[in-house]
């Protein structure tokens, strides 16, 4: 009879065993969603506090009216003095910058002149592999793919912010909203860029597929 309750005591042990094994194995499942869905969070917070660092140091480095970004280093990561430059997962942020003026001599700033985004209007891009660590955006890509966590910088949010210290809503597809001001014609102008000619005192825009300055008031 004894046998017998000891077999019980042993089924029932088991069967809490496993309960208990269950519950743990969720819990532990769930804890990790949420530690990726915090580390996403986070890193989205990264590359906008990474994107306001770069407006913030961002310069004409040429003389062009055109602001430039820091210069990315040889393997597409963030120049060291930023002080930023993974995110939440510990990862490299890919970035990547292009001068859209005329060529830049000064090292420190963005020289490239090939696309960085099918975008338009785009200075720089960031972007957060994700919890894979796996980059799977590249510059022919409009939005981030997979789990990436991509973040643009507008040519006219650059100059808005440097212009006048604050920095717009949204970046894609955004041109100047603010006037390059000289006697001048802007060299490399993009499509709907506004320059104020002081030699005549006109505002004029661009105008890509005709590559004219139409006077606009």
């Amino acid at each position: 009879m004894r046998r017998g309750y000891l077999l019980a005591e042993a089924m029932i042990a088991v069967i809490i065993a496993g309960i208990v094994a269950a519950i743990f194995t969720t819990m532990n499942y769930y804890t990790h969603l949420q530690s990726n869905t915090l580390k996403g969070q986070n890193s989205k917070t990264i590359l906008e506090v990474i994107k306001s660092r770069l407006l913030h140091t961002a310069k004409d480095a040429d003389n062009d009216s055109y602001f430039e970004l820091l210069k990315e280093e040889a393997d597409n990561t963030l120049p060291a003095n930023l002080g930023l430059g993974v995110d939440a997962w510990g990862k490299r942020v890919f970035y990547s910058t292009i001068d859209l003026g005329a060529a830049n001599a000064d090292a420190l700033y963005a020289q490239n002149i090939i696309s960085i985004s099918p975008n338009t209007n785009i200075a720089g891009r960031l972007v957060s592999s994700g919890q894979d660590m796996i980059l799977d955006t590249d510059k022919d890509d409009s939005v981030a793919q997979g789990d990436d966590i991509m973040l643009e910088i507008g040519v006219g949010e650059l100059n808005h912010f440097k212009l006048y210290g604050s920095s717009e809503i949204t970046t894609q597809t955004r041109g100047y909203n603010s006037a390059i001001v000289s006697a001048t014609e802007p060299l490399a102008p993009i499509n709907g860029a506004l320059w104020f000619d002081t030699a005549v005192s006109k505002l004029k825009m661009y105008n890509s597929t005709t590559s004219t300055w139409t006077q606009i008031n």
